[in-house]
């Protein structure tokens, strides 16, 4: 079967992949073991088991390759890494009692794809690469084993690109970055192919996870969490008057500029970069939403510990973090933020079980739905300021460098959160995406205002701390017309006419009313009494399931249930005394 690809990068020459055969690559590894499974992989297993075909179930990767690697260098390194790595030779297994299972020895095998006659060498090498792992992509349903791996190769039999398909359950972004770096390293250079010494292992993650102190520290987490949820806006990020397409689409910024900017910041205040970065998204956020306070989610490697820089598993969990931008001048943003993320990432390992029966416990409460998928994701290692030292870039320089900005725009799978930010590069030059999970709610025009907005506050704090006044004017964007209609209940804004909406929904065919206040309450419904809803609980209940298709609503603060509507039922006064009132708040 043969395969064709066409990429944006390589639109001159179509790439054809051919499968003519699968090499065996055998491995003998120091132990076989079972046991229960890491943290990490609960949390995995838990969202894989909600969203199956979910597109990162199989994360498909491209392993670096030097010029006049062959197959067999490829075979090689690869029968070294999984035998140096039990989690790329293990087999997960779900149901009531979830455990890894790791296999000794076995065989993978090796897709070879050929590219047909003609030259093809390293400066083929990207598109090949993203051919390939498309090709990959394509068979990830297939996929059985933690890894799968693939070579394309040109007329002579020499490697021109390898990816590999890596199960979630095995790995995530760290776990790839050691695994891509491993494999470089052995590829090209077969004196380095050893197993080494003994590595921390998920099945020794596991056990020491299962110890008394690793069982506070999870606890302690969840307590952290816990507080952030009390906090969390149901939508961070809403416009009004907007409906949903149905399309996802990423705008990825690229600017030099910005890349300038962050080396210098840094140097100034011995900051990461990403920190700078996630600072300058924060204060567009705040003043864009209105929100000085941001609570919003983000993604913790978990890889504190020295025995963890080199582990091939599954660590990185969600957590929440809370950005207090008020009246902060940029610098000191920076700082605020970067101390904050470390906070919320030292609260980031804990039972994803415990976790969800948690957030559905302060769902009820709070009447709405969370939203985990995280706001900004850095894929950057972080650079301290020993990396920024002795920058010396003028601020005509910086300026300059504006004139090669670039948005680039391109669908993207479904995402679970109206916007999010993902950090790709801050080495010569920013790459810095931004998700739109529906350009109805959220549009492209809407996005690359965003983008370009961080980029002029990047390049303005490149030339000296700045004021809050001088960070609203480099924004340069007015605060999101809020609807008369919308009031802020519970640190979110709500649309009242959304709320009726999901009344009207939830409780039909009672006749419903919401109002902003009654009685020193905020956020109150009144409703005429029916033989399935007659109790403020069974009203909540009926909201909640019903919450899922009102992104800007929550459910009432209260419920007023009366025998029968007045004449007009938005005349709160006209309302007659009611047969039970009350928050609805425990479970019918």
């Amino acid at each position: 079967m043969t395969t064709s690809f066409d990429t944006g990068q390589h639109r001159r020459r179509r790439i054809r992949l051919t499968p003519v055969e699968s090499v065996p690559v055998a491995f003998t590894g120091r132990r076989a073991g079972e046991g229960p499974l890491t943290l990490g992989q609960l949390n995995t297993l838990r969202w894989l088991s909600l969203t199956p075909d979910h597109f990162n179930a199989i994360l498909c990767v491209e392993l670096p390759v030097p010029d006049g690697v062959s197959v067999d260098d490829v075979a090689e390194t690869t029968a070294v890494l999984v035998t140096r790595h039990e989690g790329l030779r293990t087999t997960y297994v779900g149901g009531e009692h979830p455990h890894q299972e790791v296999a000794a020895t076995g065989v993978l095998m090796l897709d070879v794809c050929s590219l047909g006659e003609g030259r093809w060498g390293p400066r083929d090498r990207p598109a090949v690469a993203a051919a390939l792992v498309a090709w990959l992509r394509e068979r990830r349903g297939t996929v059985a084993t933690a890894m799968r791996i693939a070579v394309a190769t040109g007329e002579n039999g020499r490697v021109v690109a390898c990816a590999a398909g890596l199960s979630h359950m095995a790995v995530d972004l760290g776990a790839i970055e050691v695994v891509k770096r491993e494999f470089a390293e052995m590829v090209g250079n077969p004196a380095l192919r050893q197993v080494g010494e003994p590595r921390h292992q998920p099945l020794d993650q596991a056990e020491l996870e299962a110890t008394p102190a690793e069982r506070r520290r999870a606890e302690s987490a969840l307590a952290y969490l816990r507080e952030q949820s009390q906090r969390i806006p149901r939508c961070l990020y809403a416009l009004p008057n907007v409906q949903a397409s149905g399309e996802s689409l990423a705008v990825e910024l690229s600017s030099v500029a910005a890349a300038m900017a962050v080396r210098r910041v840094a140097a100034r205040i011995r900051s990461s970069r990403s920190s700078i970065v996630l600072a300058a998204i924060c204060a567009v956020l705040a003043q864009r939403t209105g929100y000085r306070e941001l609570v919003f989610p983000l993604l913790s490697a978990n890889r504190f510990e020295r025995r963890l820089t080199n582990y091939v598993g599954t660590l990185a969990q969600g957590s929440l973090v809370t950005v207090e931008v008020g009246d902060r001048s940029f610098d000191a943003l920076v700082k605020h933020t970067w101390t904050s993320v470390l906070e919320a990432s030292r609260h980031a390992r804990y039972d994803g079980a415990e976790r969800a029966g948690m957030g559905d416990r302060i769902e009820y409460e709070r009447g709405l739905r969370f939203l985990y998928a995280p706001l900004f994701n850095s894929l950057v290692p972080e650079s301290w300021s020993g990396f920024n030292a002795g920058v010396s870039y003028r601020p005509e320089q910086i300026s300059a460098e504006l004139r090669r900005t670039e948005l680039r725009w391109r669908p993207v799978h479904r995402n679970g959160t109206p916007v999010r930010f993902g950090l790709n590069q801050v080495d010569d030059r920013v790459l810095l995406d931004l998700w739109s999970a529906d350009t109805g709610l959220v549009p492209r025009a809407e996005m690359e205002s965003l983008l370009l907005a961080v980029e002029r506050l990047l390049v303005g704090a490149a030339h000296s701390d700045l004021d809050a006044g001088r960070i609203r004017e480099l924004v340069g964007l007015e605060p999101i017309a809020r609807t008369p209609d919308s009031v802020l209940v519970d640190s979110c804004w709500v649309d009242l006419t959304e709320v009726q909406h999901l009344l009207d929904e939830a409780l039909a065919p009672a006749v419903a009313r919401i109002f902003p206040s009654a009685d020193g309450r905020a956020l109150v419904a009144y409703l005429v009494a029916t033989s399935s809803v007659h109790t403020p609980e069974q009203a909540h209940a009926r909201c909640m399931a019903a919450l899922a298709n009102h992104p800007t609503a929550l459910t009432p603060r209260h419920y007023v249930i009366c025998a029968t509507a007045p004449p007009d039922p938005t005349d709160l006064t006209t309302w007659p005394p009611p047969l039970s009132s009350g928050t609805g708040r425990t479970p019918a």
